[in-house]
């Protein structure tokens, strides 16, 4: 009811993707009516994911092996190409997937014990992402 009777001085933002978001709205008649701005933002490209993932690990003060980079980009491109992505979260699956990456590399490194070298304990390397996205995805990455 508010949301018609202020309507002039009232805005309202729902978000969410958008088949949840049509089922939403169709939910109630009157519903739909309502909220009659639509803006759609596209999913993230794998390209995009990357350098979000990127942006992810140097403000946590971690970085790449070389060899991970290639991985954590077929990864993305997997997750795109198969329509998944937003399925696993979108910008989300990039964070979630560092997480679980940094992860992967903790109990790697913990193996190592005192030979660990502080490159090791902040590198994240190609099995550590392969295990983040076994992890994610309910597959091998």
């Amino acid at each position: 009811k508010r949301a018609e009777d202020d309507r002039d001085r009232l805005v309202i933002v729902l978000a969410g993707y958008p088949a949840d978001m049509d089922r939403f709205l169709r939910s109630n008649p009157g519903l739909a009516s309502r909220f009659s701005v639509r803006i759609s933002f596209p999913s993230y490209t794998p390209a995009e994911l990357a350098q979000i993932m990127a942006v992810i690990a140097e403000q946590a003060g971690d970085s790449f092996d070389p060899d991970a980079l290639p991985v954590l980009e077929q990864i993305f491109r997997d997750a795109c190409g198969q329509g998944r992505i937003d399925e696993l979260g979108n910008g989300r699956f990039a964070r979630s997937l560092f997480e679980r990456a940094c992860a992967a590399r903790d109990l790697r490194v913990a193996e190592i014990g005192e030979a660990a070298t502080a490159a090791d304990l902040t590198t994240v390397i190609a099995a550590d992402i392969r295990a983040a996205a076994d992890g994610l995805t309910g597959g091998p990455g």
